[in-house]
C-alpha cells in the first residue's frame, strides 16, 4: 500500500505537468523511506544469514543507481544553470557599456536575475512580480539609467518604452537576442575619453 500511495504522489509530477523539478518527489521520497529502513532492518534482524548477501546487494544496487541518476541530473542542471548565468551576465555587461549602472533599473524579459548580474533593482509592470506601474517607470527613468529588456526577434517593448532609444545587447542560447530600450539620464551617461 505504500508503494502504491507513493506512486499516486509520484504521477502527476512525472506524468501530467509540463514542468518538473526533483524536488517535487519529495513527498513520495519520504513516504518511500518507511518500507526501506523496515527492510533493512529486516535485513540485519530477521533475514536468514544466507539471504542477506543477495538482499544488501538489492539495497546497494538501488542505492547506486538512485546516485548515478541524480548525479546525471546534476550534472545537467548544473551546466545549463552556468551557462544561463554566463548569458545574464553578458547582457548585463552589454546594459553597463551602454551606461546603465547603479543606481539603475531594469524591467522586462528577465530582469530579476539579469538586474541581479548589473547591481541594478528590478521593476516589472506586468506578471506575478509586478511590482510598478508604467508611470512609475517613466519616472524613474528621469533620475536613474533605466533598461527595459525584450527578448527573441520580434519582441516589442511596452508602449511607454518605444520611443527610448533601442541597444542590441547579447544573443543567448534559450532566450535569442536581447534588446534593451534604455532611458539614461544625462548624469548617468558613461563619461567618453
Amino acid at each position: 500500500m505504500t508503494i502504491v500511495t507513493a506512486g499516486f504522489l509520484a504521477v502527476p509530477y512525472l506524468f501530467l505537468i509540463g514542468y518538473a523539478a526533483p524536488r517535487f518527489l519529495l513527498p513520495a521520497y519520504a513516504v518511500l523511506a518507511v518500507p526501506v529502513a523496515e527492510y533493512v532492518v529486516y535485513l540485519f534482524t530477521r533475514a536468514r544469514r544466507a539471504g542477506r548477501p543477495v538482499g544488501l546487494a538489492a539495497l546497494a544496487l538501488l542505492v547506486v543507481g538512485h546516485l548515478a541518476v541524480q548525479l546525471q541530473v546534476l550534472s545537467r542542471v548544473s551546466a545549463s544553470s552556468h551557462a544561463t548565468g554566463a548569458e545574464y551576465a553578458a547582457v548585463a555587461g552589454a546594459l553597463h557599456r551602454a551606461g546603465v549602472r547603479p543606481p539603475c533599473v531594469v524591467s522586462g524579459d528577465q530582469a530579476v536575475p539579469i538586474a541581479y548580474y548589473a547591481g541594478c533593482s528590478s521593476r516589472q509592470t506586468t506578471g506575478h512580480d509586478a511590482s510598478a506601474t508604467p508611470a512609475e517607470v517613466r519616472a524613474g527613468a528621469r533620475r536613474v539609467a533605466t533598461a527595459v529588456l525584450v527578448a527573441g526577434e520580434g519582441g516589442q517593448p511596452p508602449q511607454y518604452a518605444r520611443a527610448w532609444p533601442r541597444v542590441v545587447l547579447a544573443d543567448t542560447r534559450g532566450a535569442g537576442t536581447y534588446t534593451g530600450y534604455l532611458a539614461v539620464p544625462a548624469t548617468a551617461e558613461p563619461s567618453r575619453p
